[in-house]
């Protein structure tokens, strides 16, 4: 089971980097930091800090060997999922000694693996704190077995992953010694002295020494007071209330919703059985608290890596919960161990089994990671696990770009790209620039000077949170200092080399005659003066250029959307994409007053598009806080058509497969 699970979330993983499915900095931040430790270097351009004023993760100086053996984007995520599937490791051993011999201890080997949060946290970038859902569930399965010195040495293997790890791990020590066992008093105090060790290096040592304000954890925290102390001061101050930050979210219902649905999709695979565990589940408490008082909504998901630490008290509670109920229904201890260890404890508590595994596998298809079909989910992972039609198309884009920026080390780039540049030692990541500040922090990131190249989809969906009236701004800027000329474009991925030529056009201002005019106003500011198709037929997977003509008619300060959708001969919606008008380069606002402007975009054909002849709508938009809202045009017609401007048709030709 391990091995057939460790093979294929790292299969899973292999298609995400193949098809560029990474979209966040972490699975990067960390390639690079354990490249740089080869190389004798502690500092991350992507973070643009010592990494240990971060945190204090001295698990990967391990990992940093496996990484040496090969050195690959990809070894990373393998062994995180490989390290994940040892997990059912310690399951096992737990259940066989809590439950007994036989189909038990299986049957929570299997439920560990098909567990959802598990499978989320092994394919959402990589983080050393997963790792630790290992090593924390061998350390309480040593400890449950009375293996002093092995539980030990667990323990404070997990305490490298992340200084959070203090939090089980002191939890522990809280519930050992409450817990009528030998050696209460030892494990304790070897425990609680660990977890402290752990948080004074942390917070004593290395944060105080490395961290120069680049990030800010605290403004998490900002609903409860603006310095450490002072959050800590309110919450003692309004228990009440901090207990209600576990259940809601008022005013926010939708924050509400995905609380409540967190204990669901932690609780229902295993049928509610850790619930008969309060005591071992309560070493998760304070893990879990940090993430709910905090007003971040991802904290409050199974979809990223913050279960990590509540997985292997949630799981290891499971199996006590069903210890503790065979107990209460058995004339003693020894009774029940001994009954569950002859074929698995009677026919009742193979049901029992048989019913949570039935329940993971209903919850898998609900809400799972690989087979889930959105059931019981208010939102889904932002991460896809496979490639769409649209997706193969523009892999073939990027790697084109890839080829053509080589090896050039100074590098800007977008998300998706950043797993593959990280290794080099000055690669940063384009949302920086875009929100003018480093990530966690109000501290301003700093104009880069030495840029030799950036490559980015400047209308990607998680650049949007930090893209304001200030980015375009920002971005000429960093053009223009490094010179940086524009040699490719496909949809809204642009790729810019030092001391290049303009070699490609995507905006330009002055008059111009426009092929197919119209005049619609939007909005009373922003005029559609038409468009151009400079090509009407297009293969699958190819680029379609199209030209659209605008004019500002009033004074604006919004970034425009643009949606363009296909539509069929039956008027349905084939394939769509979702844009900034002006690449977010050029917004309307910053346009010169009545000047015809014109925008060149290559619109990606998916590879899965059918051939035949296609309608080219257009809806309008404005960016309203991180959502978009219609614009209303002076067309009635447009009106009539639910606010889709029909550009024109274009065919889909059959293409070579």
């Amino acid at each position: 089971m391990v091995v057939l699970w460790a093979a294929v979330f790292s299969s899973v993983a292999f298609l995400k980097y193949r098809y560029y499915l990474y979209s966040d900095i972490d699975c990067a931040l960390f390639i690079q930091i354990v490249d740089g430790i080869l190389h004798g270097s502690l500092f991350s351009s992507i973070r643009g800090m010592n990494w240990l004023g971060d945190h204090s993760s001295l698990i990967l100086f391990l990992v940093a060997p496996v990484y040496a053996l090969l050195r690959h984007p990809l070894t990373l995520p393998v062994v995180q999922c490989v390290v994940l599937a040892l997990g059912a490791l310690p399951v096992f051993a737990l259940a066989r000694r809590e439950l007994g011999a036989g189909f038990l201890p299986l049957g929570f080997a299997a439920l560990y693996l098909l567990f959802p949060a598990v499978g989320y946290t092994a394919l959402y970038e990589f983080h050393p704190e997963v790792l630790c859902t290992t090593t924390l569930l061998a350390a309480f399965a040593c400890y449950r077995a009375d293996r002093f010195v092995p539980a030990l040495l667990f323990a404070a293997l997990s305490l490298l992953g992340k200084e959070d790890v203090a939090l089980p791990v002191g939890a522990l020590a809280l519930v050992a010694l409450l817990a009528r066992r030998p050696r209460r008093f030892a494990y304790a105090a070897a425990l609680g002295g660990l977890a402290l060790a752990s948080l004074l290096l942390s917070f004593a040592v290395l944060k105080p020494a490395f961290s120069t304000g680049e990030v800010d954890y605290g403004r998490m925290y900002l609903q409860w007071g603006e310095t450490p102390g002072a959050v800590a001061l309110n919450i003692a101050r309004h228990p009440v209330k901090a207990v209600s930050a576990l259940f809601v979210s008022p005013p926010y219902d939708f924050d509400t919703v995905l609380k409540l649905q967190y204990y669901l999709h932690m609780l229902l695979p295993l049928l509610f059985l850790p619930l008969a565990s309060p005591l071992t589940l309560a070493i998760a408490l304070p893990t879990l608290g940090t993430h709910f008082l905090s007003w971040r909504s991802a904290q409050h998901t199974i979809y990223y890596q913050y279960t990590a630490l509540v997985t292997p008290f949630v799981v290891a509670a499971a199996v006590m919960g069903l210890r503790n109920l065979l107990r209460r229904g058995s004339a003693g201890p020894s009774h029940a161990t001994q009954g569950a260890g002859t074929g698995g404890g009677g026919w009742g508590v193979r049901v029992v089994m048989m019913a949570m595994l039935a329940a993971s596998l209903v919850a898998n298809w609900m809400f799972g990671p690989l087979i889930g079909h959105g059931r019981l989910q208010l939102v889904g992972a932002e991460e896809a696990i496979a490639p769409t039609g649209r997706d193969r198309a523009l892999t073939r884009q990027r790697d084109r770009m890839m080829d053509v920026l080589g090896r050039r080390d100074s590098v800007v780039a977008g998300f998706e790209f950043l797993t593959r540049l990280a290794a080099r030692r000055n690669v940063r990541s384009f949302h920086n620039t875009v929100g003018g500040s480093h990530t966690f922090s109000t501290k301003p990131y700093p104009m880069l000077e030495d840029v030799t190249g950036l490559i980015a989809d400047v209308s990607h969906s998680r650049l949007r949170p930090y893209a304001d009236l200030r980015t375009s701004g920002r971005c000429r800027e960093l053009l223009r200092r490094n010179r940086l000329g524009l040699v490719d474009a496909a949809g809204d991925i642009l790729l810019f080399l030092r001391d290049a030529r303009d070699s490609v056009e995507i905006w330009r201002e002055g008059e111009a005659a426009v092929a197919n005019p119209h005049r619609i106003v939007f909005d009373r500011q922003l005029a559609y003066l038409g468009d151009e198709f400079l090509s009407t037929t297009v293969t699958p997977g190819g680029l379609l250029p199209l030209r659209t003509f605008w004019r500002k008619v009033a004074p604006t300060d919004s970034l425009y959307v643009l949606q363009f959708a296909a539509y069929d001969a039956a008027g349905r919606s084939a394939f769509s994409t979702m844009r900034y008008l002006g690449y977010l380069l050029h917004p309307a606002g910053d346009w010169p007053d009545t000047t015809m402007v014109r925008e060149t975009y290559r619109l990606v054909v998916p590879d899965d598009a059918k051939p035949g002849t296609y309608m080219l709508g257009m809806r309008v938009g404005r960016r309203y806080e991180l959502d978009q809202v219609l614009c209303d045009p002076d067309d009635p017609q447009v009106r009539a058509q639910n606010m889709v401007v029909e550009l024109g048709r274009f065919t889909v030709a059959p293409g070579l497969r």
